[in-house]
């Protein structure tokens, strides 16, 4: 950023369908100095730090991945699809914003790459969830039923996220605009119907936890600690879905720029409030991340057979060793 004492000036640079957040200051005889490229708001500074962070968090996802095997019913392979998510997100943040802002290919990128986020996570929490009760609680078939239904519900809403974010993004008019939102509201919809059916379940399993294979029952300790958390994310990607458009697109295709006051505003995953945003998305979906790679790394893993099969020979407590048999 190039700054000359009394001479500052900024300029907001406007993208389609997105209002901007970004804004460089610099010298009016210098806009074109080389190292305001480098120079970034608070989002680029945030998409920097996910970038740094994300890249060690994918190695040890694929590690996870090698030793716990790629079924998605185990949940570690969306903890890389994740990780690789927020990367693309983070890289092409940086990169729109060394751009200016003007490559509406980068914005629709990096949108569709921060609404569709949370869906990995919850088909992660899922997928723990189905690993918990295998062999055990999947016996039943409504059990086995949810199970099903939770992956369902979070592949087709992480569709619909995607499918909205392009919509949108893609946008020449009003009626396509207003499809793209509305894509998207039902998907974060479904990413509140899975919550609440991964709390229904979290729930179930605590009250059959003896019937659950002793060191499975860490994935269920962990997806306990990790709920809180994920329900404040989960909570920011709806607010974030129903925050008002920053634009409008006429009969004849011109773009508007508009303003609202209405308080979810600041909730606009691109224009809002970036230190809600820090708190209640990237600050909230680290710490479940990090909770479930504390868990992966200590599952015990020196008997992968075993533990695919679920017939560890100390899978069952001995609180009660008389009624309690290992299954056969």
């Amino acid at each position: 950023m190039v700054a000359l004492a009394g001479r500052d000036s900024e300029l907001a640079v406007r993208s389609h369908y997105f209002q901007p957040w970004h804004y460089h200051v610099s010298d009016a005889t210098a806009t074109t100095d080389s190292s305001s490229k480098w120079t970034f708001d608070a989002r680029g500074d945030i998409a920097i730090a996910e970038l740094v962070v994300y890249v060690p968090v994918l190695v040890v996802a694929l590690m996870l991945v090698l030793r716990h095997g790629l079924a998605r019913r185990a949940g570690w392979v969306f903890l890389v699809i994740l990780s690789i998510i927020r990367i693309i997100g983070a890289a092409t943040n940086i990169a729109s914003e060394r751009d200016g802002n003007s490559d509406k290919t980068l914005i629709i990128i990096y949108s569709v790459m921060e609404a569709s986020g949370v869906s990995p996570l919850l088909l992660a929490t899922a997928g723990f969830l189905q690993t918990a009760c295998a062999d055990s609680l999947d016996d039943q078939p409504l059990v086995a039923r949810a199970l099903r239904l939770m992956s369902l519900l979070g592949t087709v809403a992480l569709a619909l996220a995607i499918a909205g974010g392009v919509t949108a993004g893609q946008a020449t008019t009003e009626s396509s605009l207003t499809q793209g939102t509305n894509l998207r509201h039902i998907g974060d919809i479904l990413f509140v119907v899975l919550f609440g059916l991964i709390c229904l379940m979290l729930g179930y399993c605590w009250m059959n936890r003896e019937r659950i294979l002793k060191f499975r029952r860490r994935l269920i300790t962990g997806t306990s600690i990790a709920i809180p958390f994920l329900g404040i994310r989960v909570l920011y990607s709806l607010l974030s879905a129903y925050a008002p458009l920053t634009e409008s697109i006429s009969s004849d295709g011109k773009v508007t720029a508009v303003s609202s006051d209405s308080p979810l505003a600041r909730f606009n995953g691109l224009s809002g409030s970036w230190e809600i945003y820090l708190f209640m998305s990237v600050l909230m979906e680290f710490i479940v991340v990090l909770i479930y790679l504390v868990v992966g790394l200590s599952v015990p893993l020196q008997n992968e057979a075993d533990y695919a099969r679920g017939r560890l020979a100390d899978a069952w407590d001995a609180d009660d060793d008389d009624t309690r048999k290992l299954k056969s």
